[in-house]
């Protein structure tokens, strides 16, 4: 089990005001700090008004640079916590990984849920009732990692953060050998036609998971349409056809038992019987 230290970033520039924001992220190691920043100046111009993006990216390099002569995590966080103009750093907290190479997704992840704004489809995807539904059936299989850092252990991550800079995550992405990456759109709604920035999203993120994962990538589009809808969505179908390995409709129970039986055998578990 491997240990790190980490602070959270604060700026508060009115302190009459007392708004405060994390505008980034520092881990310290024994061989140096690892610092995490906004990538975008408009959070912090939310609250002071003048902020630039060098602004941000200053603080980086004023941070990397006055530890460089310290030796110890205790040091650094002690010395950083001496800044002022409003910036402050958090109470120390700890992560664990099991592996090293565990540590990019782990920060990336810590970033995402502590530091960077909320994306729009971020909430997308906690309101779909198809991502849902799936996310209780892996879970009932044993299936969902409860962290990014179970990814190693052939776990399914839900809502994985693929690129901080596009803000594109994987709705379920699973490692074996080769990446998993599953996007997943409810066609049974009113709207279909609706549905098209959508299913144009799902294809980005096809694109961003095979350029940001190390590894070969298999792309699955799972989606819900009765067969109705799904006359109506031929236009969608094709499109995102070109960046998947396999569609499966889960209105199809052949094509939801064939999708389930795939992912549970990626994930070297055995599917239960049903009754």
């Amino acid at each position: 089990m491997f240990w790190f230290d980490y602070a959270l970033i604060r700026y508060t520039p009115n302190v009459k005001r007392g708004e405060t924001i994390n505008v980034g992220l520092v881990v310290f190691k024994e061989t140096g700090i690892d610092v995490k920043v906004l990538a975008s100046n408009a959070k912090v111009r939310m609250i002071d008004g003048a902020s630039s993006q060098i602004d941000i990216d200053k603080l980086k390099e004023s941070m990397q640079r006055l530890t460089q002569k310290v030796s110890t995590p205790d040091e650094q966080y002690q010395l950083l916590s001496s800044f002022t103009s409003g910036l402050f750093l958090s109470n120390k907290a700890q992560f664990a990984l099991d592996e090293l190479s565990q540590y990019d997704d782990k920060v990336a992840k810590l970033f995402s849920d502590l530091v960077k704004p909320f994306s729009s489809k971020e909430k997308i995807i906690h309101a779909a009732r198809l991502t849902t539904e799936l996310k209780n059936k892996f879970s009932a299989l044993n299936l969902l990692a409860k962290d990014t850092s179970e990814l190693s252990q052939h776990k399914i991550v839900h809502n994985y953060l693929l690129s901080e800079k596009t803000g594109l995550y994987a709705d379920f992405l699973l490692k074996n050998g080769i990446y998993h990456l599953s996007e997943v759109v409810d066609f049974n709604v009113n709207d279909t036609q609706a549905k098209f920035k959508e299913t144009s999203l799902k294809a980005m993120t096809f694109m961003a998971g095979k350029k940001a994962l190390s590894e070969p990538v298999n792309c699955y589009f799972v989606y819900s349409a009765s067969a109705k809808k799904e006359s109506e969505i031929i236009q969608h179908l094709n499109l995102v056809e070109d960046y998947s390995d396999k569609m499966f409709n889960m209105d199809s129970k052949e094509d939801q038992s064939n999708y389930l039986a795939m992912i549970s055998e990626l994930a070297h578990s055995q599917m239960p019987s049903l009754h």
